[in-house]
């Protein structure tokens, strides 16, 4: 049997993996993806009480709702599930689970980037349709963000720019790239480790803001284009968005990898 990776035991660690997930967070995704209900709620109970009636809500509102159980499931899950890794008692468990560190790395991204997102999507939909059977919404706002999004993504395309990326494939590798760095943080800081992690977030923000105003000021790319046409700009461009990608996916893999590796207690 491989140290590195064998299927049947990955299988078997990844069904666990998948169960501690559930049991550790499962209801906090839950409560998170209802942010449309939520949101329909608080809306008429203050429209009762201050209005003196229900008041119909637009589905443009509900698209806010959307955005923030997507930051929050982003931000708060890794912490629920995988922050404990750098407790002594749970991190001990933890690595006596009988797998490969790689076999742990590959579950934690199964997890994040695959289950979970499905799992969250496929319930603030569901609580999204259930709130556009009453009257007092004009949804499901499904609808209209995926068309606005759609929209905006067409009016580009429109002006000759074939971007390479389309909204839903550019909304799931934010996705991605949001909850691995958060994990990251989770399983590398030991305390407050959502704020720490955010102050690192703005750390970085910061220090490539400097280099990159650096660089722009100095000159250094004022290079000058003869003779490439539009159609090869924008293919060098999608090609330049696509490496960005793969630095980042690196490094923050690399990151985990090497932090489940050393993992010790």
């Amino acid at each position: 049997m491989s140290n590195t990776f064998n299927i049947k035991r990955f299988a078997k660690y990844l069904r666990y993996d998948l169960l501690s997930a559930w049991q550790n967070a499962g209801l906090s995704v839950i409560v998170i993806a209802c942010m449309p209900v939520w949101l329909f709620a608080i809306y008429e109970l203050y429209a009762l009480v201050f209005g003196g009636g229900f008041s119909a809500i637009s589905a443009n509102a509900v698209v806010a709702a959307y955005v923030v159980s997507f930051m929050l499931a982003t931000i708060f899950f890794p912490v629920q599930v995988y922050g404990k890794l750098t407790d002594r008692r749970p991190g001990s468990d933890w690595l006596l689970v009988p797998a490969s560190r790689f076999e742990k790395f590959l579950s934690m991204l199964l997890v994040l980037c695959a289950a979970l997102p499905l799992v969250w999507l496929a319930v603030i939909v569901c609580s999204d349709l259930l709130i556009s059977f009453t009257p007092l919404y004009d949804g499901p706002a499904i609808g209209k963000a995926v068309g606005g999004m759609g929209a905006v993504f067409a009016e580009i395309h429109s002006d000759n720019v074939n971007l390479a990326l389309n909204a839903p494939f550019a909304i799931y590798l934010s996705w991605c790239a949001d909850i691995l760095f958060f994990v990251l943080g989770a399983i590398f800081f030991r305390k407050n480790k959502i704020v720490h992690t955010f102050l690192t977030l703005m750390g970085i923000g910061i220090l490539i803001s400097l280099v990159a105003g650096f660089f722009a000021s100095s000159g250094l790319f004022d290079i000058e284009v003869r003779g490439v046409n539009e159609d090869a700009f924008m293919r060098w461009f999608n090609v330049g968005v696509y490496a960005l990608y793969v630095i980042e996916f690196a490094l923050l893999d690399l990151g985990i990898y090497f932090r489940i590796k050393t993992l010790k207690h």
